[in-house]
């Protein structure tokens, strides 16, 4: 597709913002079909939504026609197409598109992608688009969802994300102090420079920016950081897909590293960068990581930077004296690490989260807690989960690659299967991005056409329609690639557990002469008293289990710290660090247990340990029976085992309560 030449500008200062109340009701219906100064007719009173019938004349214009925005042309849109020019609206193109970082003087590069055809008379919805980790941005979106949005009518921004793509700058994951700073000046730039943009009527008088964001895992990052700082409020939809909620629990879950993906979100994130030699991770992240990798133990001055990059920080809206200092030893060769953004609870926002139900970076109980805690500010906040996400490279993946392997593979594992064990593995493949019949994307155009009623929409399917509607109120969980539970919020928030009792097991830990046997062999320990009506396994467990010595009275803990105590470069115990990973199985008779949804809970230390598990969503087959799994080891957490000497193995007993459904 053609392209313009880039361009380099700085943007004007953000304006003043908006009050609070000057902003559409949340989930509220717009009127696309209107144009400005057709106001006192009955019969145009008799369309608007009721919000609007006491400013009839305010209907939605597009940019070129608000006359309370000063709209700019400079060096980044002097080619670039507009309405008052009636310049380069043939619609179809994109353009490379660059900026000059205000906080950093790095360079911000996005494209921006015309919809299909222009409508200067009601304008265009702004969807701003974010890749993943390592990734870069859309160019030509030809056969991407990129284009289905923009034959819908919607005008579409694909960011490089500070530090990946061409955009200058470490890689930071998303700090408010530099990323955040740069996608508010993104934003601000296009309200300003782009007058085909669409905005609606605000209840106050005057009009705001329709705008809305998509895209997943680090893309899904952005979309709520830049609703969480903007004071304008000017994201009407968005639609974040495998995304944390808190990244101290996704990264270090339980005071246990998940090293097996720390080692390849360092290759990603190293590969991708903008700037290999001088760019990449920033100092901090990778002063995190190798401390972390190396000690066993994440670096606890790091625990409060990692929580300000994420939703929760602001979710939680607790004041500046409450906040931990953050504290790293390379902190003289990074940025700021102030709160310079302070923990306000976001204003209510439209929102279709999405969570793979085998994800285990950024797992189901990160969409629902997302889900939970945007819905409490009274957005219209709608979840569904599917078979995606992100998987780490296993055996079948792998040998599947290499065709000859693969039944090689296939009857290895059947070999061990007939013995009851398994073979050492990470992760299957990925599923299908569907909830039963619901398709991610399908929903997400569906979701993003509804709140923001883009000019040229289509009518999503009949299906989709209803399965959309029905978020409303329940959650789709994909139990498997073509099957689908709804279940209400109440029920996913512990309605549906069911308690059982675990007998005490000893689990051999991994530096034990059996440990490295918890690799093909972990501890099964059948769940009985369960409803035999109950059979399908969704939502998130909760665990009371205590983790013991067999032996304590002969090996007392032992504690070295080198350092300060606060943030203390080796933290080294002896005699009390065991390290178990919990997690839900399913055998039939005495074959090899599987791990439903391969997914994992960490526990840490001799003592009684209260927490929720890993969300999961299956339906057990005929003749299965349900238990807990516990390991030693599991190459999903790679390094990250009990390196206590003195512990061969602990005593696991306790209690369980069992998401069950019919």
């Amino acid at each position: 597709m053609p392209r313009t030449a880039s361009s380099v500008a700085h943007p004007a200062e953000p304006s003043a913002p908006r009050p609070a109340g000057d902003r559409m009701p949340p989930g509220r219906p717009r009127r696309a079909g209107l144009r400005r100064g057709l106001a006192g007719l009955g019969l145009l009173a008799a369309t608007l939504p009721a919000w609007a019938a006491d400013f009839g004349a305010a209907l939605r214009i597009p940019g070129a026609q608000r006359p309370d925005l000063l709209l700019q042309r400079d060096a980044s849109s002097a080619a670039l197409p507009s309405c008052a020019r009636l310049q380069g609206l043939a619609g179809g193109r994109h353009h490379r598109v660059q900026l000059i970082s205000a906080q950093s003087g790095q360079p911000i590069v996005f494209e921006l992608i015309e919809p299909k055809v222009f409508d200067c008379q009601r304008g265009h919805p702004l969807v701003l688009h974010g890749h993943g980790f390592g990734g870069s941005r859309t160019v030509d979106p030809a056969g991407t969802f990129l284009e289905r949005l923009q034959a819908q009518g919607h005008a579409v921004i694909s960011l490089d994300l500070r530090g990946f793509g061409e955009s200058g700058g470490t890689v930071r994951v998303m700090d408010p102090n530099t990323d955040g700073r740069d996608l508010l000046q993104v934003l601000e730039w296009a309200e300003t420079h782009l007058d085909f943009l669409a905005h609606d009527p605000q209840p106050g008088g005057g009009h705001n920016l329709v705008a809305g964001a998509t895209g997943g895992s680090y893309g899904g990052m952005f979309q709520l950081l830049l609703h969480n700082l903007d004071a304008k409020r000017r994201l009407d939809a968005l639609t974040p897909d495998i995304t944390p909620h808190d990244l101290r629990d996704s990264l270090n879950p339980n005071g246990v590293i998940k090293t097996a993906w720390v080692a390849l979100l360092v290759a990603l994130g190293e590969t991708g960068a903008s700037q290999k030699l001088i760019g990449g991770l920033d100092p901090l992240i990778r002063e995190t990581l190798v401390r972390g990798v190396a000690t066993n133990t994440f670096p606890a001055g790091a625990l409060p930077f990692f929580y300000y990059h994420s939703a929760k920080y602001f979710l939680d809206g607790l004041p500046a004296a409450q906040q931990t200092p953050m504290r790293f030893l390379g902190a003289g060769l990074s940025g700021s690490l102030g709160y310079d953004f302070p923990a306000v609870p976001p204003p209510p926002v439209s929102i279709l989260f999405s969570q793979g139900m085998r994800d285990t970076l950024f797992n189901f109980n990160a969409g629902f807690a997302n889900f939970q805690g945007y819905r409490a500010r009274g957005g219209d906040v709608r979840l569904l989960s599917h078979e995606g996400g992100h998987i780490l490279p296993g055996s079948g993946t792998v040998l599947g690659a290499l065709a000859p392997l693969a039944p090689a593979q296939a009857a290895l594992q059947a070999s061990l299967g007939a013995l009851g064990l398994s073979l050492p593995d990470t992760q299957a493949p990925a599923g299908p991005e569907r909830c039963g019949r619901l398709d991610r994307l399908d929903a997400t155009l569906a979701f993003l056409n509804e709140k923001l009623q883009p000019p040229a929409a289509t009518p999503p399917s009949a299906a989709v329609a209803a399965d959309l509607a029905r978020l409303r109120s329940e959650v789709c969980l994909s139990l498997a690639p073509d099957q689908a539970l709804w279940l209400s919020p109440a029920r996913l928030a512990g309605a549906n557990l069911v308690s059982a009792r675990l007998p005490a097991r000893s689990v051999p830990l991994a530096q034990g002469l059996t440990g490295a046997g918890s690799l093909v062999a972990p501890v099964f320990v059948p769940l009985s008293g369960l409803p035999a009506d109950r059979r399908v396994l969704a939502g998130i467990g909760q665990l009371d289990l205590t983790l013991s010595a067999p032996l304590a009275a002969l090996t007392p803990c032992v504690r070295a710290r080198l350092g300060a105590a606060a943030d203390p470069l080796l933290d080294l115990q002896l005699g009390c660090d065991p390290i178990v990973l919990v997690g839900w199985g399913a055998r039939r008779g005495n074959g090899a247990p599987r791990l439903i949804d391969e997914q994992l809970t960490p526990l840490r230390g001799l003592k009684r340990h209260t927490l929720p598990m890993v969300g999961v969503a299956e339906r057990l087959a005929p003749g299965e029976t349900l238990g807990l799994l516990l390991h030693g080891a599991h190459l999903q957490y790679a390094s990250s085992v009990s390196r206590d000497l003195l512990l061969p193995a602990v005593t696991v007993q306790g209690s369980v309560r069992v998401p069950l459904e019919r």
